[in-house]
């Protein structure tokens, strides 16, 4: 008896151990187990879970394991795991990061594997494709685009008579239409803020970025991956600082705790953010409009991102197993039209052009914008120069700075950054 115990004791911690060997690599069931980190939060998290809920339920030979990361630090554990070999079999990654991590040598080209998949990369348009290639090699695929864009409270904006006949917000496409209209909108509705945003931060650059391209501004830095010259007109860079900045003080009030807040509790006429807010608005069951920015200068041009799925460095890793993953970003690729219901555009051409993204309310009506998006340089000081841009951008709507003294410490910063 007390042989037979020892011999279940040892099978036992052979089961354990072999059980852990395969945790990694497989399920119990003797699925194999793919690793996809996400840092995704807010309205945009569920609908990749639901995508990913789907992709698992469609076939039992694969299953695909999201992992939610925290944003502060996703970037630094994502280099720190793939050195270790640790890293994820799927992540997203911005579009602007993509160069950092590929000089890195932390990223595998995926358009054979994609192509492989049957994924066509020319289903993506040209400003779409050329954001995820570096060095003229595909690190990425693109799942969306996500520009700054408008929000409406149309409630109050009809309450303030600043709704046209068809019931939608009409604000001029010159340089004071967007001025004009939320001065009128702080006239009829004094106790209401006019426009949130806030004073500084992340989205006030977008805006700053959005303006300093339609004035006809030059790429922030020359194309060049390890050392870029700074290109970044500094007379356009100082007029669209002092364009934004005119809206601080008057339309819209300084130091706004939390603008999203502020919106979504009817307190607002007007907001400006990504795309992302379509979802959450909706599904605050807030009577909104979304509306690309108002073209108020000369060139069609708007700021954005695009999420991105990447496929990690990992020393050894089977041909099956990189034929699961291109399967699974081809099933999430076909997802665009559900992943839109978060607010995004969806990568490809033929997604946007779908009844299932078309008959998406709001969606249609700002999706003209990816076309005109700006992206970043592909260079791999793009994450801390755009540190640098967003505290000297708070420094003059602050008024701790002028637009002239702010755009030249911001251009100083840039040299720093560059080691210039």
């Amino acid at each position: 008896m007390k042989h037979s115990k020892y011999w279940i004791v040892a099978a036992c911690a052979v089961v354990l151990l072999s059980g852990c060997t395969r945790s990694a690599d497989t399920m119990a069931d003797g699925r194999m187990k793919l690793d996809y980190w996400v840092f995704l939060s807010g309205g945009d998290l569920s609908y990749m879970e639901a995508i990913v809920d789907e992709y698992n339920s469609s076939q039992d030979e694969v299953y695909v394991d999201i992992i939610l990361q925290d944003w502060d630090d996703y970037y630094t554990k994502i280099v720190t795991s793939v050195a270790a070999d640790r890293g994820p079999d799927i992540g997203i990654s911005h579009a602007a990061s993509l160069p950092q991590l590929m000089n890195q040598g932390l990223l595998q080209p995926v358009e054979e594997m994609m192509t492989g998949a049957g994924l066509d990369f020319n289903r993506f348009p040209e400003n779409i494709r050329d954001a995820v290639e570096v060095e003229d090699e595909l690190y990425a695929v693109p799942i969306d685009t996500h520009p700054f864009i408008l929000y409406i409270n149309t409630d109050l904006a009809e309450e303030a008579g600043l709704l046209n006949e068809q019931g939608l917000p009409e604000i001029n496409s010159t340089p004071t239409g967007l001025t004009d209209y939320f001065a009128a909108a702080k006239e009829a509705l004094p106790d209401k803020t006019p426009l949130a945003i806030s004073t500084g931060g992340v989205d006030t650059y977008r805006w700053w970025w959005t303006v300093y391209f339609q004035m006809g501004g030059t790429p922030i830095f020359s194309d060049d991956l390890r050392e870029p010259e700074i290109t970044l007109d500094r007379d356009i860079a100082i007029q669209a600082a002092e364009y934004i900045h005119n809206f601080f003080g008057d339309v819209i009030p300084m130091h706004i705790g939390d603008f999203y807040e502020t919106f979504q509790a009817g307190n607002a006429v007007g907001m400006m953010t990504g795309v992302w807010a379509t979802g959450i608005w909706e599904a605050a069951d807030l009577n909104f409009t979304a509306m690309p920015i108002p073209q108020s200068f000369n060139a069609e041009a708007a700021q954005g991102d695009a999420h991105t799925l990447i496929v990690p460095i990992k020393e050894e890793q089977s041909s099956e197993r990189k034929e699961a993953i291109a399967e699974f970003i081809a099933f999430v690729s076909d997802e665009g039209a559900e992943w839109a219901k978060a607010g995004h555009i969806p990568a490809r051409t033929d997604v946007v052009e779908s009844p299932e993204f078309q008959d998406q309310p709001f969606r249609a009506d700002y999706a003209e914008v990816a076309s005109k998006v700006v992206f970043t340089n592909k260079t791999i000081y793009q994450n801390p120069a755009e540190t640098d841009m967003i505290r000297a951008l708070d420094e003059i709507m602050s008024n701790r700075l002028t637009p002239e003294a702010g755009i030249d410490q911001m251009l100083k910063a840039l040299a720093v950054t560059t080691r210039q």
